[in-house]
């Protein structure tokens, strides 16, 4: 764990509709920030969990079926207490199509499904220090089937690992 970070051991909710993503964000962030989790399933689950835990950081995906990271966020901010929490929005979507809405609306960035470990971080770091994320975007990213099977992987070699 790098004490350098910014704010570490900071307090991230990550509100996503699939388990292995968010155990894989938990153990991004644990390992490498010392990072409290807190998972919520959903955006309505996401939104109770947001006014509970007041979160440093909210990761936030944009394509759940109860209620989309667009209705999420937009209710997330309309709470006081949570105008200020920067947001960082993620989806296997391309981010030609995310980036200018997500910009248009005020969130602090976009990482796009499949990432990796250091993508994450930097992410994570980059956020946390009041700047905007929004990498260039990537060519030839891969989707679909691979996703699930990458996303697998690093939960078992993180799990290996410690």
């Amino acid at each position: 764990m790098d004490e350098t970070s910014p704010s570490s051991g900071s307090r991230v909710l990550v509100i996503d509709d699939e388990p292995e993503m968010m155990d894989l964000i938990r153990l991004i962030l644990d390992r490498e920030r010392g990072d409290e989790v807190i998972r919520a399933v959903g955006g309505r689950k996401g939104i109770a969990a947001a006014q509970d835990v007041l979160p440093d950081l909210i990761i936030l995906d944009i394509m759940m079926p109860d209620l989309d990271g667009w209705e999420t966020y937009i209710h997330i901010k309309a709470i006081p207490a949570l105008q200020q929490t920067p947001i960082l929005f993620i989806a296997a979507a391309s981010a030609e199509y995310i980036y200018p809405r997500a910009k248009q609306i005020g969130a602090m960035g976009y990482l796009q499904e499949p990432f990796g470990l250091s993508d994450l971080v930097t992410a994570r770091d980059t956020v946390l220090s009041g700047e905007t994320y929004y990498p260039p975007i990537p060519k030839g990213v891969i989707l679909g089937e691979l996703r699930a099977g990458l996303l697998q992987w690093m939960i078992n070699l993180f799990r290996r690992r410690g």
